[in-house]
């Protein structure tokens, strides 16, 4: 009989305060969780910096015209040569037509 000994129960507003913290809890986590997500997929420019990548790989070999300008969704890439303190220099640089967040990259002109 000690198994049918009787077990102290909470009370209904015990109960309530638990489910509401339970359930605010959770809320907040998955806001954080959904947060963390979008701005993951929004800043994520990976992809850009590889197209940006070929397109100095193209040039170095001589398949890339100058100067050079293409649209990728919201993305704009534009390679144009520059003149800087007597240097020739090739300027690829990748812009966010939204944000204006811009990528890019300097290289010496090798003539």
């Amino acid at each position: 009989m000690a198994v049918l000994k009787r077990i102290r129960a909470s009370t209904l507003m015990e109960t309530l305060v638990a489910t509401v913290l339970i359930v605010v809890i959770f809320m907040i986590s998955s806001m954080l969780l959904n947060n963390l997500f979008s701005n993951s997929l929004k800043g994520s420019d990976h992809q850009m910096e590889e197209q940006l990548n070929q397109l100095v790989y193209a040039y170095g070999h001589g398949k890339l015209g100058l100067p050079y300008s293409e649209e990728m969704g919201d993305w704009v890439f534009s390679v144009t040569p520059l003149n800087q303190n007597g240097m020739e220099t090739v300027r690829f640089e990748v812009t966010h037509q939204l944000s204006q967040k811009t990528i890019g990259k300097s290289i010496i002109h090798a003539n």
